[in-house]
């Protein structure tokens, strides 16, 4: 018998985009479900590799600490490694903590919008029973990879190539032999190729293999897997115990063409597909549900009108486009390393923009700047996503990644960073004045919007006495060491600076005064 239940937000998809967007959303109070169809939780370490920018996402999730604390260096190619499984299974045990809970066994079998909202059919397996429910949702984001089924019912493109290569990735116990401070490569990527990479756990290490050899047999045969690890490598003093993860992967490289359809969303790799080279694509999803996340709430609570929605695919569009010409590219660089190593330099020399800390959203027309407006000189002008075009790196621009600020001594006892002002639950608006009568106007702007929505931040410059500090914004800030007013490019202003920072930590806005501050969120309505 089928019932009807009605959230917001029905999530399909178990997987770290579906689970960032989860807690984007949970940590907003938004009524929520996410369901996967497989009948346990995902294993090994898939995409491990945390870039910087993916570091300052989980700390506006709360998970950093934790991701911290269990996550390896393996630099310099990636600055933190963790397997994908870990990772999931960090960002479920926060879920939980605001009761939400990933439902396994429930697959999402169909879906229609119909006015004001979804009805997503799903059947719950239990044994050999199988329990429909119709699920009435107002939105639906399909975060179920690129075989999912939610893209499947869109229409939408999913242009771009699958590859005829094939690798065996896994994950084998590491006896003796190898020594855990570095990845081992044998081979040539795309012919005979053996790959092993520490993990995060003692004596596991991740594996990858290609070569002239029977996949399928490779895949079910795991001491012909262990044998060949051994004999491409020439090294017969490695003892390898067991394999403990096998999976078949091919290269390809696709994308939608737009990432909503009405009330439905895709992100992660139901949206778009690559190479694992550059480290990527993990981070990349991560993005997406926290770009969809924080506007999906305000709009959910009527702070914003649907067309915020409108900018999830403006943004990510043209990020996700870049990623895919870029990391296709280093793919192809690895194909053309050869057996003595010619070629290696070239092919994992990851360029800082891989750090992803450039990406921005100059363009957007949800950011509003005021000191070093955007100027587009024609619509076929290529968008600098990635911040890989030069210009001046130094001039912070609304669209960009807010920067850190040590060295703040907290008036109020709060004891926090700028990056832990920064939360995906509100806008945080810093307010960078030598004067404290110009504040006052700029907090009363600020009253006329939910206080849970936005948080009030003034920072003093260094020098200032506590005594003169203006009491009524909700943080008060001196900048010790000027790390701040250096970083957000106001050191040398005379007048109020307004910086107003995104839930996904882009500045979005760079105003001088109170109507500055309105004119930023009217967009939103």
């Amino acid at each position: 018998m089928k019932s009807k239940a009605t959230i917001s937000v029905l999530i399909v998809g178990g997987g770290l985009t579906a689970l960032a967007t989860a807690l984007t959303l949970a940590k907003n109070g938004i009524s929520i479900r996410i369901v996967q169809k497989d009948d346990h939780f995902h294993i090994g370490q898939r995409g491990a590799g945390i870039q910087p920018r993916t570091l300052e996402y989980y700390n506006l999730l709360g998970v950093l600490p934790d991701t911290w604390e269990r996550s390896i260096p393996l630099l310099p190619i990636i600055p933190r490694i963790l397997g994908q499984a870990n990772q999931e299974g960090i960002m479920r045990k926060y879920l939980e903590k605001l009761g939400v809970h990933v439902e396994l066994n429930t697959e999402l079998r169909t879906y229609e919008q119909i006015e004001h909202g979804v009805l997503a059919h799903t059947v719950r397996k239990s044994g050999d029973e199988e329990i429909p429910e119709t699920i009435r949702c107002d939105w639906l984001v399909g975060a179920d990879g690129a075989k999912g089924v939610v893209r499947k019912h869109l229409e939408v493109t999913f242009l771009g190539e699958t590859r005829a290569d094939r690798i065996i990735l896994g994950e084998v116990e590491l006896l003796k032999g190898l020594s855990r401070d570095c990845w081992h490569m044998w081979g040539v990527f795309g012919g005979t190729f053996v790959s092993l990479r520490p993990t995060e756990t003692e004596r596991i290490f991740s594996f990858g293999i290609s070569g002239e050899f029977d996949y399928n047999k490779m895949m079910s045969n795991r001491d012909m897997l262990i044998q060949y690890i051994r004999d491409q490598t020439g090294r017969h003093d490695i003892e390898l115990s067991k394999v403990n993860f096998v999976s078949d992967w091919r290269p390809s490289a696709r994308m939608v063409d737009k990432f909503s359809v009405g009330r439905v969303f895709l992100a992660g790799d139901a949206a778009h597909v690559h190479s694992p080279t550059g480290g990527q694509g993990l981070n990349t999803g991560i993005q997406d549900g926290v770009d969809l996340g924080w506007k999906l709430a305000l709009v959910i609570k009527n702070y914003a009108s649907p067309s915020l929605l409108d900018t999830y695919t403006i943004e990510r569009l043209p990020v996700v486009a870049h990623m895919l010409k870029m990391t296709t590219n280093h793919f192809h660089k690895t194909r053309n390393v050869t057996v003595d190593g010619r070629g290696a330099e070239e092919a994992f020399k990851h360029s800082g923009v891989l750090k992803q800390l450039e990406i921005n959203y100059r363009w957007s027309p949800i950011v509003l700047d005021k000191r070093t407006p955007y100027i587009r000189l024609a619509d076929t002008e290529p968008l600098d996503v990635y911040g890989a075009e030069g210009g001046d790196a130094s001039v912070l621009r609304a669209g960009d990644r807010a920067p850190d600020a040590p060295s703040l001594m907290d008036l109020k006892q709060h004891d926090a960073e700028p990056t832990n002002l920064f939360s995906v639950t509100h806008h945080t608006v810093l307010i960078f004045s030598r004067d404290v009568a110009h504040i006052g106007p700029v907090l009363d702007a600020l009253k006329g919007y939910p206080p849970s929505t936005v948080k009030s931040v003034a920072i003093y410059p260094q020098g200032t006495s506590a005594s003169l500090a203006f009491e009524d914004a909700e943080y008060v800030m001196v900048d010790r060491d000027g790390h701040a007013y250096n970083g957000y490019n106001v050191a040398d202003s005379a007048t109020m600076t307004i910086v107003i920072v995104r839930p996904d930590g882009v500045v979005g806005g760079i105003v001088f005064e109170a109507e500055g501050v309105q004119n930023f969120f009217q967009p939103y309505h």
